[in-house]
């Protein structure tokens, strides 16, 4: 990211998901931003096309780590025998073009029972606004039409809950929705 590639996303109901280039070349103050990051800017917009931020409020910074070297060593130890962490990350869609089988997405899991990771990451988007299906409202569940949220829960989560009841130790799942995903809020 450079002062030249920062977007501006509205919510989906006040601003309807539209997207402003940042200018932020004029911004006096040292900064550090990351995608998805929530922050207020002050600025002027005069054109529509572009906001020229003069001041960016980034929030509070998060506080420092109250761990002591000592008890990380042991929990390393006595929690983990000793062992690294083992952490999977991936990203959907989990889905192939041309159905809503989800066929990748358990795919994945069958390996992660294999791996037996301590955590897995997997970024969205889950039900992908861009699939041809989900774009024409072709969402189906035993052959009947259903929302978009209902179509996560046969899929997905249900895909997951499976997975997750099978396997042999406690791997931690973490969901992250996507831009794309027709069942996320937007921020």
């Amino acid at each position: 990211m450079n002062a030249t590639t920062v977007m501006l996303e509205g919510s989906r109901a006040t601003a309807g998901g539209s997207r402003v280039e940042v200018d932020l070349r004029h911004l006096k103050q040292d900064y550090s931003l990351f995608p998805g990051q929530i922050v207020t800017m002050e600025g002027h917009n005069t054109t529509g096309r572009s906001l020229v931020v003069q001041r960016l409020c980034e929030g509070v910074p998060h506080p420092p780590n109250t761990s002591k070297a000592g008890e990380l060593f042991n929990y390393h130890y006595t929690v983990q025998d000793g062992m690294p962490l083992n952490i999977v990350t991936a990203a959907g869609p989990f889905t192939t073009a041309d159905n809503l089988d989800y066929q990748p997405l358990l795919d994945l899991l069958h390996n992660m029972l294999q791996q037996e990771p301590d955590v897995v990451i997997l970024t969205g988007p889950f039900v992908d606004m861009r699939h041809v299906d989900v774009a024409a409202g072709n969402t189906t569940v035993d052959g009947a039409v259903v929302p978009f949220e209902v179509l996560f829960a046969h899929k997905v989560s249900q895909i997951l809950e499976d997975v997750y009841e099978s396997a042999k130790h406690a791997t931690q799942f973490i969901l992250q929705p996507s831009l794309d995903d027709a069942t996320a809020e937007w921020v």
